[in-house]
Parts: C-alpha cells; sequence; structure tokens
C-alpha cells in the first residue's frame, strides 16, 4: 500500500516539471538556431521571365548563399497569382513554403475578386518588403508612336478598335492601363495574358498598341529600339530611363502607377522564423551587388523594415488600393 504525501507530491512534480522543461528548452533553441536545415520553397506566382521572377531569382540566390540552403523558385501562375497564394497559404506554417508576390495579390484582387481562396489580411503574414516597381508605358516601335499625345490621338481616332495588354487579370499592369485609359478618355480593350513574355511578344508584334510594365522587363527591349517609352508613372525621371518625361511632363497630372515585391509566409508561422527570414532579406536586398543590379533593373529598393513596419505600409496600401479598385467597377469573376 502507498501513502500518499500531499507535501513531497508536489514537490517530485515541480522537480519533474523543472526537468521536462530544462530537457526541452535546448532543443527548442537548437531547432531555432537550425532553420533553415532543408530547402525552402519561393512561390512566385507568376510566369518566369516577368519583373518579380527576376527579382525574386536575384534575391533567392542571395538568401542560399546567406543561410546554407537552397531557396527554390517555384512558378505557380493562374488567376492573377491568386493560385500560387493560395497555395503557400495552404502550406504548413514552418518557413519551408513562401511567397514571392506583389500588390497585386495582397490588396488590388481584393478589389477585383468577389470571393478569394485565401484572405491576404487573415492567411498571411508579412516578411520582408524588397523593391517598389514603377511601371513605364511603352508602345511597338514600329507604330511610330513616340510621345503620349501621338498616342492618344491615334487611340481616340479608332474608339474601341485598339487593345492593351496585361501580364493577366488584376495585375499591376492591368489596373495601370485601366486606370489610365479611364483618365485619357479613350475606349480600348484589354487583353488579359499569362504572364509579362506572352504580352510583351505580342506587343512587340504590334498585336496590342500598348502596355505598362516595369523597367525590368521593358528597358532591354526599350535600349534595342524595339519599344518606344511613352511615359513613366512616377513623380520624377528614372535613373534608368533618363530622357522618358514622367506623366506630369508628357501632359496628364498625378497619373501614378506602380507595385512592390514582397515576401509572406502562411499564417502561423513561428515568429523566429520569420524574424530571421526577414533580416536575412534586408540583408540581401542592402548588398551592394544586389542594390546594383537592381537600380539597373530600374526598380527601387526599399530601406530595412522591421516586420512591425512592414505590416504598417502593407495594411496602409491594402487601405488605399482596395477601395479604389472596387470604385472602377471591374470584376474578374
Amino acid at each position: 500500500m502507498y501513502t500518499f504525501n500531499r507535501p513531497f507530491s508536489l514537490q517530485r512534480r515541480a522537480l519533474a516539471c523543472t526537468l521536462v522543461f530544462a530537457a526541452l528548452a535546448p532543443s527548442a533553441a537548437l531547432a531555432d538556431a537550425a532553420y533553415p536545415n532543408r530547402p525552402v520553397r519561393l512561390v512566385v506566382p507568376f510566369p518566369a521571365g516577368g519583373n518579380t521572377d527576376q527579382v525574386a531569382r536575384l534575391l533567392a540566390q542571395s538568401l542560399t548563399e546567406q543561410m546554407g540552403q537552397p531557396f527554390v523558385i517555384d512558378n505557380k501562375a493562374g488567376a492573377g497569382g491568386n493560385i500560387g497564394v493560395d497555395n503557400v497559404v495552404k502550406s504548413a506554417p514552418d518557413g519551408y513554403s513562401l511567397a514571392y508576390s506583389t500588390l497585386s495579390t495582397y490588396a488590388l484582387n481584393v478589389g477585383l475578386y468577389s470571393k478569394l481562396p485565401f484572405d491576404p489580411l487573415k492567411d498571411l503574414v508579412p516578411v520582408a518588403l524588397t523593391v517598389r516597381v514603377p511601371l513605364v508605358l511603352v508602345v511597338p516601335a514600329s507604330s511610330g508612336i513616340k510621345t503620349l499625345p501621338e498616342l492618344l490621338q491615334l487611340l481616340k481616332s479608332r474608339p474601341g478598335q485598339f487593345n492593351y495588354a496585361s501580364a493577366g487579370n488584376g495585375t499591376s499592369s492591368h489596373i495601370a492601363c485601366h486606370v489610365f485609359a479611364r483618365m485619357a478618355g479613350v475606349d480600348v480593350q484589354h487583353i488579359a495574358y499569362k504572364g509579362t513574355g506572352p504580352a510583351m511578344t505580342d506587343l512587340l508584334a504590334g498585336r496590342v498598341a500598348f502596355a505598362m510594365d516595369a523597367p525590368s522587363v521593358v528597358n532591354p527591349m526599350i535600349k534595342a529600339g524595339r519599344l518606344n517609352a511613352i511615359a513613366v508613372a512616377v513623380p520624377q525621371r528614372m535613373k534608368s530611363l533618363p530622357n522618358v518625361p514622367t506623366f506630369d511632363e508628357a501632359g496628364m497630372k498625378n497619373f501614378r502607377a506602380y507595385s512592390w515585391n514582397a515576401i509572406w509566409a502562411p499564417a502561423g508561422t513561428p515568429a523566429s522564423v520569420l524574424d530571421t527570414l526577414n533580416a536575412a532579406t534586408n540583408k540581401a536586398v542592402a548588398d551592394p551587388v544586389n542594390a546594383k543590379r537592381i537600380e539597373e533593373a530600374g526598380v527601387v529598393a526599399f530601406s530595412a523594415m522591421t516586420r512591425a513596419e512592414v505590416e504598417k505600409f502593407m495594411r496602409s496600401e491594402y487601405d488605399i488600393w482596395v477601395p479604389l479598385v472596387r470604385t472602377m467597377g471591374v470584376t474578374l469573376d
């Protein structure tokens, strides 16, 4: 028969708990310190070759070098980026499946679709901002058009008969061209392509009249004389296109069009992992070699931000763009 001595039992239990926690603590610390201990999947929800994909690959290489494990790009395109992001949302929240995406999948698509398979505010956790992407209005060089007034004159001469290209429904290039057409008072049709590559192919062939895209995409074709840059949708001229006027200078005041790139993780990812990724991404963006390549691509690197600062910025962008897109009356369901 066992006798029950309450004080002694409590002491033994307390000692046992202390020993258990002492045993677990080093393991938890080692688990945190070990991240990543296997390859990390970086999902780009757009086809290979576009601006987002190009910057993602640049940063993935730097993250691989820093962290000693491969950061592997996984292109999962479709539905304006929603398919790839949803794939990450449904992945384990352990830091090994991340989304490298844009303003489109975080905010624009919320205003464009009546229902999304995920809620970006609840199902995603911001990790780090990487680059801001100003957009450039371009036309085929074969069109002979070199200025904004010339383009508008042509579009207004034949209402409804000209098309513009975008990288897909709901992408920044789509929204930018739509707003541009409304502000300019021109009747043009939208053709949504499955990514920037196919859109540029048809633009170069003259099958569409114009497009807006990132400098990293259009600059090589501008320099090769295959595209004419009409205007940049930012307040100041860009270093990579010093001879191209802003929209303000070209005669259309207060037109702005841009996107930005960032990394997200599924909600529930441990804070220690998110902090590790935030620090490594900030370091990758600020690396002198990467910074030079980012500038040459015509995009603008963000300064280092904490995760709290990143989340504050993203929420402010969400509050600006979601209502704006909804007022446009454009739906993609």
